[in-house]
């Protein structure tokens, strides 16, 4: 009877961690979950898939500054004794930008071609700067160049097939920047 119950107990634990046994198995890799097989469920994070889309068409485009401004007038330059307000605010763009295009690597890194006007720091056809995009709480944030490639970050507005829209803070100023898809 003993030896019953023992046998009993043995099959009911075996079927027991059976029952509870892990997947040996790792999920497949999915791209949303940084490809580690921890999480077979599809991402429906919206920002998370708007960064992820934003930066996939960066990576297939070319992009030029096409135009800086700013949604209400703004005293942009404060360092000067003229007060203006203004919404155009192209004239401050730096000479050297606005003849540059943009292209983004997939490993993180942007190829900023100088063209005819270079940056007077450095003559350089080609120069290289790191680069991010990354969803959080506010939407997609894009950590891109200032007018003197150094780092910034920049909130996505708006992209589509042909153009990008993204604004940033600016000594103290909400500014925007349009940038078009070239060849």
């Amino acid at each position: 009877m003993i030896r019953m119950r023992a046998l009993l107990a043995a099959w009911v634990i075996c079927i027991l961690m059976i029952a509870c046994k892990k997947d040996s198995d790792p999920a497949p890799n999915n791209p949303n979950n940084g490809g580690n097989g921890n999480d077979t469920t599809e991402n429906t994070d919206p920002n998370e898939l708007l960064a992820a889309s934003l930066d996939s068409f960066l990576q297939s485009n070319s992009l030029q500054l096409v135009r800086y401004y700013s949604d209400s007038a703004i005293d942009y330059d404060e360092t000067d004794t003229i007060v203006k307000s203004e919404t155009d605010l192209w004239a401050y763009v730096s000479p050297w930008l606005k003849d540059d295009t943009y292209v983004f690597g997939t490993d993180g890194n942007i190829t900023i071609n100088q063209n005819d006007v270079k940056i007077p720091s450095d003559s350089s056809a080609t120069l290289t700067r790191p680069y991010t995009v990354v969803s959080d709480d506010e939407g997609v944030k894009l950590t891109f160049l200032t007018n003197e490639y150094e780092p910034l970050d920049y909130r996505l507005i708006q992209f589509s097939d042909t153009a990008v829209t993204v604004q940033a803070v600016w000594n103290g100023k909400t500014v925007k920047s349009d940038y078009k898809v070239v060849q």
